[in-house]
């Protein structure tokens, strides 16, 4: 398990630098911000992550296309993105049906100027899908799973890949009031309470959906053996949740309130439910594509 504890070393390092890095870099940057310094813990140490995430692709020789899950030649890669958006669109739109039909979520769509408004909604969903889908799927299924999978079969690339991926989720630094946020070691401080949501039971349902989900990516991603199907996925998810969470209200008071979590109103039990079945049906059904259509640069 090489492979694991290298990043999970990596993300370690790079919140304590980023929380090292914390007063000083709020100094500077406090002009033009308008929420306070835990805002950048997690930013910075994405930042910080990066040279360490290429020599850890270089360490396990899996700095090239192929190793990433690039491999596809464009126009096979283009296909497989756009095929693996619509299967996103879809998925996530029965999720949303699911969730109105339940009464979970509630429509509230303007009365006037709706329609700049779901312009403009839907360009930043779908640019910003977009954007999260390639850079976590490249870090997620390519990086990470394809690192794990030079050593270890399948099934433990899955769960480790995806305990990593939801654990990811969870790591929230809190905001710091009165003279403990102006310390130089404010970071330090703010960085020791963004673990503490892992000892509430309130995560556990949007942990379940989000570990199922990294299953779910990495089933698609061994089977295709590239990461093009998984970024179209992931960018549809996202396109859809970020327009479900802009037109629709959650119901605090419905019975079924239990089928989503606390982390965005969406995941949680009853997609988990049916990410599952879903997951199975692909991994049971699903056949890898022709040697063929992967390029040989």
């Amino acid at each position: 398990m090489r492979a694991f504890a290298y990043f999970i070393l990596l993300m370690l390092v790079s919140l304590l630098l980023s929380a090292l890095l914390n007063h000083p870099l709020y100094g500077l940057l406090q002009e033009s911000m308008s929420k306070g310094p835990h805002k950048l813990i997690n930013t910075v140490a994405k930042l910080i992550a990066i040279p360490g995430f290429i020599l850890i692709l270089r360490h396990f020789a899996i700095d090239n296309r192929r190793g990433l899950g690039y491999g596809l030649a464009r126009p096979a890669f283009l296909r497989d993105l756009l095929w693996g958006w619509l299967s996103g669109l879809s998925i996530l739109l029965l999720l949303s049906a699911g969730l109105l039909l339940f009464g979970v979520r509630s429509i509230d769509f303007p009365a006037e100027a709706w329609l700049p408004l779901l312009l403009k909604t839907t360009l930043v969903a779908l640019i910003g899908g977009l954007l999260i889908g390639f850079i976590e799927e490249t870090f997620f299924r390519g990086g990470l799973f394809g690192a794990i999978r030079r050593d270890h079969g399948f099934v433990v690339t899955m769960l480790l890949s995806s305990l990593f991926y939801a654990g990811l989720h969870f790591i929230d630094p809190p905001p710091l009031a009165g003279a403990e946020a102006q310390a130089w070691y404010s970071g330090l401080l703010i960085l020791s309470g963004a673990f503490s949501q892992f000892a509430e039971w309130r995560i556990f349902d949007s942990f379940v959906a989000l570990f199922g989900l990294g299953v779910f990516f990495a089933v698609v991603r061994e089977r295709t053996g590239n990461i093009a199907y998984c970024i179209g996925l992931h960018a549809g998810f996202v396109f859809v949740i970020k327009i479900a969470r802009k037109f629709s209200d959650l119901n605090p008071d419905s019975a079924f309130s239990f089928m989503v979590g606390s982390y965005d109103g969406m995941i949680g039990y009853l997609s988990a439910a049916g990410l599952l079945i879903h997951t199975l049906l692909v991994y049971r059904f699903w056949r890898r594509p022709k040697a063929t259509h992967v390029c040989t640069e």
